[in-house]
This record gives C-alpha cells, sequence and structure tokens, in this order.
C-alpha cells in the first residue's frame, strides 16, 4: 500500500525523533584489536589491528564527537607495541568524507583487489595482504571524519566541525586525544591526505604547532590548496587544468604528438605557461590570428578540435573536455581517473549523467570496508558506515552545510583581511614550514587526475613565497594514475617506495625525491 503524505510526514517525525534521541549523547569510546600476521620481502612481520573510538571536544559542545579509527602497530618479538616509531595519521577528504578508500586501497596492510582504470564486478570482492604497507616504516592511524564512516557527530557540534577550520580543530583534538591515551605524544609523527584531505593536512599542520605538536613530515597526494581557482573559474583554472588534459589525451591516443609522455608534458606546461597565460589574459583584445594560432596548437596537445577551443574561446571547463575527447565514440572519461572511460547517458549534454569512475569503484570499496572492519578486525557497534557525513551540499546555514570560510595565519598578505570565505591553505603551509625548518613536505600528484590536476599544485606550490633556504623543504612527486593514485598496483608500488625514501630522508635528502623537471626560464626583459 503506498504511502500516504501524512504517513511519510509521520515517519519522517519518528525519525527526526530516533535521531534527536540517538544524537543527545554519544556512545562511549570503545575499542578491539586484533592480531595478525603479514609477509613482507622475505620477512614475517606481527602487528596489532585496533578498530576504536575516541570522544573530542569543541568550545561548545563537550563532547562533540565519537571519532572512529583504524590503528595499526608493528609488533616486537615479544608481541610489544614500540611507542618510539613514527606513527601516520592518515584521512581522506571531501570534505565530509570517511577514510574508506586509503584504508582499502594504499598502505594499509591489506588491500583491496580490483581491476584498475575499468569496471569492476559486483560482489565478492577479494581482500589481499599488501606487499606495499608503509608498516614497516611508520605505524598507522586511519581516521574517519565526524559524522562519516563509524565516527558520530552531536547535532549541536556541527556548526563547528562541519567548516573548514573547524574541522582542523576537530583533527587536532583527535591526534592529541590519540597521543594521550596511547602514549604517543614522543613518537615522531607524520600526516598523510589526500584531496580535500590535503587542504585539511596543510592547515592542520600549522594548527598543530598552535597546539603544541610538531610534525616530522606532512604527505599530501592529490592536492588542492587554494580554492580560489576553482571559485570563479579565472584564466588560471584553464592554465592549471591544461597539462592534465594533454596527459589524458595523450593516453588515449589523441594527442597529435608521438613524444614520450615526459617530453609531452613538458610542452603542455610550457605552452599552459606561455603562449595560453598570455592569450587569455588579453581576453576580449586579443587578435583574431593568434586565437586561432593558439586554438591550433591547444588542439594538437590535448586531441580536441581546434574550432572547438576556438568556439570555446579557448577556455574549456573540465567537465566539457571530459565528454568531448572521446564523443565520436560515445564515451566519457572519469574525473578522478582520465584513464577510465564510460559511457554517458546523454552524449550531447555537457553535463554527465553520472561520474563513471567513482561508479565503477565505490561499491567494491565501501563493501569491502564493511566486510573487513566488521568481520576480520571486529566492529560489532551500531549504526551502519556512511561514505560521507550527511550535510547538504547547498545549503548555506552553518550546520546544515558546509561552512567554508578559513582564517589564515597571521600577517598573511591579503586586501580582504586573515577571514576569506574559501579556503585557501597555501599560507598555513607556509607558516608551518617557517615556524619548523625542520618539516618536510612530500606532494605526490597522478597526471591522469582530473579533479585536483597538477599543473595547479605546481602553480599552488610555487606560490608559497618560502625564503629560498626553505624550498627545498617540498619535494614532488607524480604517478601514471588518477585521483587515488594508488588504484594502479604500479603507481602504489611506486608511492610505497616514494614513502620509504621520503621517511628516511632529512630535508636536505628530499632533494633525492623530488621529481619536478626544471621549467625553462621565462622571457620577462623588458
Amino acid at each position: 500500500m503506498a504511502d500516504t503524505a501524512d504517513d511519510k510526514q509521520g515517519g519522517d517525525a519518528t525519525k527526526q525523533q530516533a535521531s534527536a534521541t540517538t544524537q543527545a549523547k554519544l556512545p562511549e569510546p570503545y575499542e578491539k584489536t586484533t592480531r595478525h600476521v603479514i609477509d613482507i620481502d622475505g620477512r614475517t612481520l606481527r602487528y596489532a589491528a585496533t578498530v576504536g573510538t575516541l570522544l573530542i571536544d569543541t568550545p561548545k559542545v563537550k563532547p562533540a564527537a565519537s571519532v572512529f579509527f583504524t590503528a595499526f602497530e608493528l609488533l616486537d618479538g615479544n608481541g610489544n607495541t614500540d611507542i618510539t616509531r613514527p606513527v601516520t595519521y592518515i584521512f581522506n577528504g571531501g570534505p565530509g568524507s570517511s577514510t574508506t578508500f586509503l584504508l582499502m586501497g594504499s598502505i594499509a596492510p591489506k588491500r583491496i583487489d580490483v581491476p584498475d582504470a575499468a569496471p569492476v564486478p559486483a560482489a565478492p570482492y577479494r581482500l589481499e595482504d599488501n606487499p606495499y604497507t608503509l608498516l614497516p616504516a611508520s605505524d598507522l592511524v586511519f581516521i574517519d571524519a565526524p559524522g562519516a564512516g563509524f565516527s558520530e557527530i552531536i547535532d549541536k557540534a556541527k556548526p563547528e566541525l562541519w567548516s573548514v577550520d573547524g574541522d582542523v580543530a576537530g583533527f587536532s583534538a583527535f591526534i592529541r586525544a590519540y597521543s594521550s591515551k596511547y602514549h604517543r605524544w614522543n613518537s615522531p609523527k607524520y600526516v598523510l591526505g589526500e584531496s580535500y584531505g590535503t587542504t585539511r593536512g596543510a592547515a592542520l599542520a600549522y594548527r598543530l604547532q598552535q597546539d603544541g605538536v610538531a610534525l616530522n613530515g606532512l604527505t599530501l597526494i592529490s592536492n588542492i590548496l587554494d580554492y580560489a581557482y576553482t571559485l570563479d573559474t579565472s584564466d588560471q583554472f584553464y592554465i592549471g587544468y591544461f597539462p592534465t588534459y594533454a596527459s589524458v589525451a595523450q593516453y588515449h591516443g589523441r594527442a597529435a604528438t608521438e613524444t614520450e609522455s615526459a617530453n609531452h608534458l613538458q610542452e603542455a606546461r610550457a605552452f599552459a605557461n606561455g603562449p595560453l597565460r598570455l592569450a587569455l589574459a588579453a581576453g576580449a583584445s586579443l587578435d583574431d590570428s593568434v586565437k586561432r594560432h593558439v586554438a591550433e596548437r591547444y588542439a594538437e596537445l590535448t586531441g580536441l578540435d581546434a574550432k572547438y577551443v576556438y568556439d570555446s574561446d579557448l577556455r574549456v571547463v573540465d567537465m566539457r573536455f571530459r565528454k568531448e575527447l572521446l564523443r565520436d565514440e560515445g564515451r566519457i572519461v572519469g574525473r578522478y581517473d582520465g584513464r577510465v572511460a564510460g559511457y554517458d547517458l546523454d552524449r550531447m549534454n555537457d553535463e554527465e549523467t553520472f561520474v563513471v569512475d567513482d561508479a565503477f569503484l565505490d561499491p567494491a570499496y565501501s563493501s569491502l570496508a564493511n566486510a573487513y572492519l566488521r568481520d576480520e578486525l571486529g566492529w560489532d557497534r551500531t549504526p551502519e558506515r556512511v561514505g560521507f557525513a550527511d550535510f547538504d551540499w547547498n545549503a548555506t546555514e552553518p550546520g546544515k552545510g558546509w561552512t567554508w570560510w578559513h582564517r589564515q595565519p597571521d600577517m598573511t598578505k591579503s586586501s580582504w583581511g586573515q577571514n576569506i570565505p574559501f579556503p585557501n591553505v597555501v599560507p598555513d603551509l607556509a607558516a608551518a614550514i617557517a615556524h619548523q625548518p625542520t618539516l618536510k613536505v612530500l606532494i605526490g600528484n597522478g597526471v591522469y587526475d582530473l579533479c585536483t590536476p597538477f599543473g595547479q599544485t605546481e602553480y599552488d606550490i610555487d606560490h608559497l613565497g618560502l625564503p629560498k633556504p626553505l624550498r627545498g623543504n617540498v619535494a614532488f612527486t607524480y604517478y601514471p594514475a588518477g585521483h587515488m593514485l594508488y588504484s594502479s598496483k604500479t603507481s602504489l608500488a611506486k608511492f610505497a617506495d616514494d614513502l620509504k625514501r621520503f621517511y628516511a630522508a632529512n630535508v636536505a635528502g628530499l632533494q633525492a625525491i623530488d621529481e619536478r623537471p626544471a621549467a625553462p626560464a621565462p622571457d620577462i626583459r623588458l
């Protein structure tokens, strides 16, 4: 029998009442530890896996959230943990995301085994020992954001924790609470963030210093450090995206060049930061013959039709690129991984009907995360695991949507003031390095990532404004993959090797890891 409108309202009211009751009090902290064995490079390693929760406060709500974590600690010959070992705090982004993808796909002792850059069948999925785990170098703590995964949040705390700066404060609170409970205050500490987790990670490195914690190292993968370029689709948006367009085009055999990948990307960088930047800056004053010439070179590097580029005023947004590149095949390339191509339901619409690569991967990762955490690691609490916190992306009311305002470090150059209406954490990262000159930073990007393009990351790091002696604190690494660069085993193997060298290096040793090619010197003579 169909529900009437009154039935639905009554049902919703009941659910809201139940939710209010649930949110009136958080569950007490709880944990469960199991012991495991993994063989890596001929060595048998024993480790403890702990799934648990810790309570954190905000200035207005105490306690404010129950934060779920999954921790892996190496055991010695006597079965004991070693609190002098490094500990790495790991999180995805969103904002408001659980840490399902990093937990199941990257550097934990086990990982999902699914096809790379291809459709993924339905269950059952296979979990395998991960030879690329970072566990030999560091203990690992994967953190679900408040309201996501198995983390819970009090309704009254949402206006604080569901915000750029409140989120950073919450993660700082968790790291300090974990350090107290598990005696890790004097352990070497690292943070690894992905996607919006790089926004959080850069700001967190600075916030932790204010809260009495100095990081040894910071790893940021699939970076978005300044939202300005994407919020107003400025000229820099098209420049930052262009090298990734060229990379994806070459992967699919659409670029009009036979040069090898590294050289192709250098040509794309040179074009983006030279002719394209100047042409976009000219705006309506650009000579038409120059505009056609730029459109033709644009087309050679990206595989798009030169007339399409010209008619787009040299400004092709990322979604249109993904729709246009393989339009003659009736396919669209993925947003998170440009190597992926799938079928869209409306070929002629500028907008996609679904994100093909996300549709391939999310069910597999989410399903196996539940099975792993519950069946193997013993998590037996309710409620069910959720991929993302349930805030409304379109809401502007604090606590219902995400609050995007960010307070930058004092004395940041600005004509607006330190409070800005979007996250730009480039000054936070610069301040963290300047305040602690031994802080080392590893920047990693997939060259096929059409969500957070590596060209924009290069631009952001170039504008840190660091004194020359501190510029070597940051190393770049690149991967033949997309946004979740660990989804490719070849890429994950490289990432694991890069991390191994990063953890072993001091700041001066980062030069041996840095893979960013030298840019040609621009002609700026007057």
